[in-house]
């Protein structure tokens, strides 16, 4: 007796989970995703003599920016703990929002994805070496991650330099896990399933015939 309900208990968990997934998946395609990249600069401050004055003049505040970084990249600060130290450090954190994607979107990226040469046999005998080869890919997903996160129609463009300097802010900016998180992400967001799904729906429909025009005799 325990151990049938202990089997329904799971049965249930596995529903809840599955439900919890498809949710995620869902308010992912809708609303897309954000992540941020921590620069590789440390923070400034102010110059004493503006931190001076916007203390005292609080209405006629300077505003003051740090000139390493570009004015049209969403950047703020932020406190990240370092595990292995147990301290905290602040960072500048590069903010990235990839949205919906646009059809346009989709194809660049199926085609740039297309440029991967993977053999399934070949890793599954020789995994260590075959995936090691596989690295040499981490510039072309670092541009499929510029072109989803840009998702503009000049994107179709590959020589468009926004998806070049992006690009290559996040081969030199992200780790390896990191790259490969965003590149499923970017893959969820394609939804695949659901265009299949949709195809497979309207090959289904039956189709309308269209009477022939009555004949003159």
């Amino acid at each position: 007796m325990n151990e049938k309900l202990d089997q329904e208990k799971k049965e249930l968990t596995k529903e809840e989970r599955l439900e919890l997934e498809n949710q995620a998946i869902e308010t992912l395609l809708q609303y897309g995703a954000k992540f941020s990249v921590p620069l590789k600069i440390f923070p400034r401050t102010a110059p004493k003599l503006i931190q001076w004055w916007n203390k005292h003049f609080p209405k006629l505040a300077i505003r003051w920016t740090d000139k390493r970084v570009p004015k049209k990249w969403l950047v703020e600060k932020e406190d990240v703990s370092d595990l292995m130290t147990d301290t905290t450090t602040e960072l500048y954190m590069r903010r990235f929002h990839i949205r919906p994607l646009y059809l346009g979107t989709i194809d660049m990226i199926r085609s740039l994805e297309l440029e991967i040469e993977f053999n399934e046999d070949a890793i599954q005998k020789n995994p260590s070496q075959e995936s090691e080869k596989l690295f040499k890919y981490n510039k072309l997903m670092a541009k499929i991650v510029a072109v989803a996160t840009l998702n503009i129609s000049d994107v179709a463009d590959p020589l468009n330099n926004e998806v070049k300097d992006l690009a290559k802010f996040f081969y030199t900016h992200l780790t390896s896990a990191r790259l490969q998180r965003l590149c499923m992400i970017i893959d969820q967001l394609k939804n695949r399933g659901g265009f299949t799904n949709s195809i497979r729906l309207i090959l289904q429909v039956p189709a309308t015939t269209i009477p022939k025009a009555d004949r003159v005799e």
